[in-house]
């Protein structure tokens, strides 16, 4: 997969595109991406996902900015496991905000060469959101872009929806939100040095910095850890470590039964799986270590490893 930059622009190839946040990337967004991988296939063509950072609301309404579900790093891996071939993610600012729809338009079919464009049933695009499906098609005669449109994904009558999986993660319900994506939830990141204490304790931590505006509700969780190429059991904590300082938040994830040595900078993912418990202060390190192996007793039961 090759993550295209402004200088690769006008593209040589030809494109299927899709425009989208893909924050949750979830089996609706799945779904979509089956399609312009079987177009592309079809028509000699190249499959392209157009992504923003950050989301155009925090841009245009900030005080409603939806909470992230992913970071941009795990949507990238995610589009790469999809074996998407390009990938474009526009700097959303004031100056692409104001573009037209008849400029997003002609962008899309000068400088990324999309001649079939994929989107939801109710895409909206340009200035203020100005662009809808039916203005889309009538662009795309001027352009060259035929429009399809893809309607819902529903399970039991519900929408699948990126605002439903918010929800779940704010209330820990990790089951209900892997049932969704149709995958395990999880974050990927890159290992950052930490204050050390777990190391001090007996049970040391690989820490990642998570997006500021996270949905995942803080507490404790039983999950994995994926590195090298190997996958272990982890307890995993997402907050601010209140018995040790309280200030900076971190995902930190303790590998259970592996003493293993893993250097700074290296590239990891962390998959939730349950929810355990609240973030607590406890009075002394003791408390947390004596808290830490209870954790561990029910993750590797939960887990069943």
């Amino acid at each position: 997969m090759k993550v295209i930059t402004e200088a690769d622009l006008p593209l040589k190839e030809e494109t299927v595109c899709t425009i989208g946040n893909f924050d949750g990337f979830h089996k609706g967004h799945t779904f979509i991406l089956q399609e312009i991988k079987e177009i592309a296939h079809k028509k000699n063509k190249k499959s392209l996902v157009i992504t923003f950072e950050p989301h155009p609301k925090k841009l245009l309404n900030p005080e409603n900015t939806p909470c992230r579900i992913t970071n941009l790093e795990t949507k990238l891996d995610l589009l790469r496991q999809q074996g998407i071939e390009y990938v474009y993610v526009i700097h959303f600012d004031k100056s692409f905000a104001e573009k037209s729809p008849e400029e997003f338009m002609e962008f899309l079919s000068k400088n990324l060469k999309c001649r079939e464009l994929i989107v939801g049933h109710d895409w909206k695009f340009g200035y203020r959101g100005k662009g809808n499906i039916e203005t889309a098609k009538i662009l795309g005669n001027k352009f060259n872009i035929n429009i399809t449109v893809i309607p819902p994904l529903k399970e039991n009558n519900e929408r699948i929806s990126s605002t439903k999986i918010r929800q779940l993660l704010k209330e820990g319900r990790l089951e209900e939100v892997e049932h969704l994506l149709g995958r395990t939830y999880c974050i990927k990141g890159t290992i950052q040095r930490g204050n050390q204490i777990g190391k001090q304790i007996g049970y040391p931590t690989l820490n990642i910095k998570p997006s500021e505006d996270l949905c995942l509700k803080r507490g404790v969780y039983s999950g994995f850890v994926s590195v090298n190429k190997h996958i272990y059991p982890a307890v995993i904590n997402y907050g601010s470590r209140p018995t040790v300082d309280g200030k900076q938040i971190l995902i930190e994830a303790h590998i259970i039964g592996e003493n293993i040595n893993i250097k700074e900078k290296t590239e990891i993912k962390i998959f939730f799986k349950k929810f355990l418990r609240e973030e607590k202060k406890f009075e002394t390190l003791q408390q947390l270590k004596n808290q830490i192996k209870t954790d561990i007793k029910k993750t590797l039961q939960m887990l069943e490893v």
